[in-house]
């Protein structure tokens, strides 16, 4: 304010004749004063280094019209931890240690989630797609690609995906196809990859081949390690019979083991009605 001060009475110095002589010079000296005193405050406010979001976080607008960082994970966030069930449930995020997981954390390409023992755990990705996993399962996401190298997992579309997904397995790439889908990895590596479409159209490939088997409503296929014919895989698809798809229905975990029940589940009771 000092250096404000100083102006005016720089602009008035000298001029005071001028003053005493004419009232309109007076009015022309104090407009000067005044907008070299209006020109300092602004130049006072003005800081020296604006300021701006980190490298490790982008800039959004709150309730209040304010300015907010939020922190780079959340922004890349892909999928969300919805529901654990039991524990252990651990996450490795990014190139990071395995941590426990935790309800509505944050997930982004490359974060994987495993489950151990009895536990059981819900993500639901930003597309549309949802799936649950269980049995010692392992799972990493990866674009357009939900890579389960081990373990159960049911996945499902509740409307339209945004983009297409697979699901990579050891035994090849099932494409999901707005459909409810249960696939098994065992333990046993010589034991076989199961598919089993609960409803609508899944497509199964082997990694470096275009051709498809598709399976329907109610029926399995198994893979075994090296089989390598997709034609010979066409011939394997059985449908389920309707007491055994009965029975998977009530004893599944990924079905029955979560507060709140599987969103297409009257679709899977209706493909049980329609088996022999």
């Amino acid at each position: 304010m000092q250096h404000v001060l100083r102006g005016i009475a720089i602009a008035l110095r000298g001029r005071s004749k001028t003053i005493s002589l004419n009232g309109q010079s007076l009015a022309i000296a104090l407009l000067m004063a005044g907008s070299m005193a209006l020109a300092g405050c602004e130049q006072a406010s003005t800081p020296e280094t604006p300021v701006g979001p980190t490298q490790e976080s982008q800039s959004a607008i709150d309730s209040e019209g304010q300015a907010e960082a939020i922190p780079a994970r959340i922004a890349s966030r892909i999928a969300t931890i919805q529901a654990i069930v039991a524990n252990p449930v651990s996450v490795t995020l990014g190139q990071g240690e395995p941590e426990p997981a935790q309800v509505d954390q944050a997930m982004a390409y490359g974060d994987q989630i495993r489950t151990a023992d009895q536990a059981l755990a819900e993500v639901g990705l930003v597309t549309g797609a949802m799936f649950r996993i269980g049995g010692n399962a392992a799972l990493t996401l990866q674009p357009n690609q939900l890579q389960l190298d081990a373990g159960q997992m049911i996945t499902w579309v509740e409307g339209a995906l945004a983009e297409p997904i697979e699901i990579v397995t050891p035994a090849g790439i099932v494409g999901i196809r707005g459909t409810t889908v249960f696939v098994n990895i065992e333990d046993d590596p010589n034991a076989p990859v199961e598919i089993f479409s609960w409803e609508g159209e899944v497509a199964f490939r082997l990694a470096d081949s275009e051709n498809e088997v598709v399976l329907s409503s109610g029926e399995q296929l198994f893979i075994y390690p090296g089989e390598r014919d997709i034609e010979a895989l066409s011939q394997q698809v059985q449908p389920l019979d309707r007491a055994a798809a009965q029975e998977r229905l009530e004893e599944s975990p990924l079905i029955n083991g979560f507060s709140s029940p599987l969103p297409t589940r009257p679709e899977l009771e209706a493909t049980i009605d329609a088996l022999e």
